[in-house]
């Protein structure tokens, strides 16, 4: 009866700890980088090619007096209640971030332009690959990447 009782016991560690391991897993992206990762919050001076010593200092300064200002409006309309004042704040956090694409083009050519419009609609991640919604299985319900009779994910 003791043997069994811990049996049992063991088992049961096993089995959370299996859960743990899983859970721990799924927080993890395919492509293995955690969701958290530096590449998400890549800046554009990685993504913009030919820029010169001057245009990354520039860009590097215009970004972190953005970062200032937009923390500042974002704890502003955290710490209000009212639902007006709240607009009023979004309105000003988004002439900001219009002010910051304006003044960061502003230093670029028109190629370095384009790249950093891409940077602006896709992040750091230039090779974004489009998928579509399939029918899936069962239902019609699906990501469009299972067995079913949709597009599919294309690769």
């Amino acid at each position: 009866m003791m043997e069994t009782s811990r049996i049992n016991r063991v088992a049961g560690l096993c089995l959370a700890l299996i859960l743990t391991a899983g859970v721990t897993v799924s927080g993890i992206n395919p492509d293995g980088k955690g969701r958290n990762s530096a590449v998400a919050q890549q800046t554009c001076i990685n993504s913009i090619s030919g820029l010169s010593e001057y245009q990354k200092d520039r860009i590097i300064t215009m970004e972190t007096q953005n970062k200032t200002i937009m923390n500042e409006l974002r704890e502003k309309q955290r710490s209000t209640t009212e639902k007006d004042e709240k607009k009023e704040i979004k309105k000003q956090m988004d002439k900001q971030a219009e002010n910051h694409r304006n003044a960061i083009t502003s230093v670029l050519s028109a190629d370095q332009q384009k790249q950093f419009l891409q940077f602006q609609a896709y992040g750091a991640n230039q090779n974004h690959q489009v998928q579509k919604q399939g029918t899936g299985k069962g239902l019609g319900k699906g990501n469009g990447s299972g067995g079913g009779r949709g597009n599919g994910c294309r690769r």
